[in-house]
């Protein structure tokens, strides 16, 4: 019976412990992976376009050797975020779409958009966080049965209290 106790008393709940903790390290990853396209631009690269002025300090009259575009030769996604950057105080704005031209704007590019030339570059790839498909269940279920195992001693004690009741 002291043998039994002991597992009950000690072993039990340190073993809960510990698969409370493993289960928090895959649950929280795993979940974040989950909900992170609701909550984040994760897959969307953010551009930096710089006004006529700043590309002109960078490269003055010569005409560098990047890739050139029309702004509308751009995608409908390039478009839109290379108009909200050009709003932008920070002048950033993420892709959300279709980014044919990902390769180009990552060496940095010319874009000429109302005769005026402006130099864009990718400066974030903003890439999603993988989590294989079954860490977040494992890790909740990793935890539900850490806090039963944390959870052994008083319900240990609660049945060795009735077995005496019932003896009288």
């Amino acid at each position: 019976m002291a043998a039994d106790s002991a597992v009950f008393t000690y072993v039990a709940p340190f073993v809960g412990v510990l698969l409370v903790a493993v289960g928090i390290g895959a649950a929280v990853p795993g979940g974040y992976a989950i909900i992170q396209q609701d909550i984040s631009e994760c897959g969307d690269p953010t551009i930096a376009v710089e006004d006529p002025a700043a590309t002109e300090r960078r490269f003055g009259q010569a005409a560098p050797t990047l890739a050139r575009f029309q702004f509308e030769a751009l995608s409908e996604a390039e478009r839109a975020a290379f108009t909200e950057a050009l709003d932008d105080p920070v002048g950033e704005a993420h892709v959300e779409g279709a980014f044919p031209n990902a390769a180009a704007f990552r060496n940095g590019s010319i874009v000429v958009y109302e005769g005026q030339r402006h130099y864009v570059t990718v400066v974030s790839e903003n890439p999603c966080f993988d989590a294989a498909p079954l860490q977040f269940p494992l890790g909740v279920f990793a935890i539900a049965f850490g806090g039963l195992a944390i959870l052994t001693p008083p319900i240990y004690r609660k049945l060795v209290a009735l077995e005496e009741r019932a003896r009288g």
